[in-house]
């Protein structure tokens, strides 16, 4: 699908229909667009291509009519069974009388963010759809951080599949994320050291520097988002683990006390016991055997308690209770 814009008093506007502008944005072209934009245009089939495979480098190319430039931006992000945050391809073609867009999906490419004067320029443009992309980052970051929040504070009580799914898909997508904003400063750094080439003016060179430094932040962000969700994950792990222990220890506990126990069943349910005790009245014998069968469970579960509370401090403390 193709739309037009133009630029009337620095701002993007909407071309009437039929009407050509100076900004041509073709949004998951058709066979015949891309016939004409490689017979008629001139554009390379493979760069075509990249600017529609989302696995494309970013980069820049020139050649003799245009000069292409392969960036990386994200998606609108969606939310069905778990989070999901992906990346997308725009390729743009600076010709001498236009700037040629294209994407995979039909999204907004200035429309997001305050939009800032400079840049009405074709050059100019390419730098707009640049800022675009790191604004578009930024505010993807700051929802990854609200929603890693959020689950931070509900594993903090329980730790469900759903909370884990949704931190694995987090770390993926921020690991996407990371990717994109290198490429992306690798593009611009090349950009700004190609910018005579290119055409920038002084302010657009300004404008350039600014996307750049906005977007080694944003690739900064995305790196420390990334660590901080790698170690909450293993911090909740080690919580897990530490967790069932715990769990496994008082098993443990009740598994050695009811030993004797049973052992004292055993024998007080046979005909021995009963025999043993012939000369005394079964119910003072055997409210013996229920004392002595309590008794030895609590001195059993006093013994147990007081290695494990020996064996989990420290060997100081340990040394001065045994002096």
């Amino acid at each position: 699908m193709l739309r037009c814009y133009d630029l009337v008093d620095g701002r993007v506007q909407s071309c009437p229909e039929g009407q050509s502008g100076m900004i041509q944005i073709y949004s998951t072209p058709t066979t015949e667009e891309k016939e004409y934009l490689t017979r008629i245009c001139g554009i390379d089939a493979h760069t075509l291509d990249s600017a529609l495979d989302e696995d494309a480098v970013s980069r820049v190319e020139y050649e003799e009519r245009y000069t292409a430039v392969i960036m990386k931006r994200p998606r609108n992000f969606r939310f069905e069974r778990h989070l999901s945050f992906k990346i997308a391809t725009v390729g743009a073609f600076i010709f001498p009388d236009r700037i040629i867009v294209l994407q995979d999906n039909n999204m907004p490419l200035f429309e997001h963010g305050r939009m800032p004067m400079r840049g009405n320029t074709l050059q100019g443009i390419l730098l707009r759809l640049l800022h675009h992309a790191t604004q578009h980052f930024l505010q993807h970051l700051r929802i990854i951080r609200n929603i890693s929040e959020e689950i931070e504070d509900k594993i903090a009580y329980a730790v469900t599949n759903k909370s884990l799914m949704n931190v694995f898909a987090l770390r993926k997508s921020l690991t996407y994320y990371e990717s994109a904003t290198s490429a992306n400063l690798l593009l611009l750094r090349r950009l700004r050291n190609d910018s005579s080439r290119i055409g920038f003016s002084e302010s657009e060179k300004d404008f350039l520097e600014d996307v750049t430094i906005e977007n080694e932040q944003c690739d900064n962000l995305a790196n420390i988002y990334a660590e901080i969700l790698e170690g909450m994950s293993n911090a909740r792990m080690a919580v897990s683990s530490n967790n069932l222990a715990v769990i496994m220890k008082y098993l443990a506990i009740i598994n050695v006390v009811f030993m004797p126990l049973t052992v004292i069943t055993g024998i007080g349910g046979m005909s021995e016991f009963t025999a043993m005790t012939e000369g005394i009245w079964w119910p003072h014998a055997y409210g013996a055997l229920t004392v002595g069968m309590i008794a030895a469970g609590l001195i059993t579960y006093l013994v147990i308690s007081k290695m494990s509370s020996n064996a989990g401090s420290p060997p100081g403390k340990s040394r001065k209770r045994s002096k």
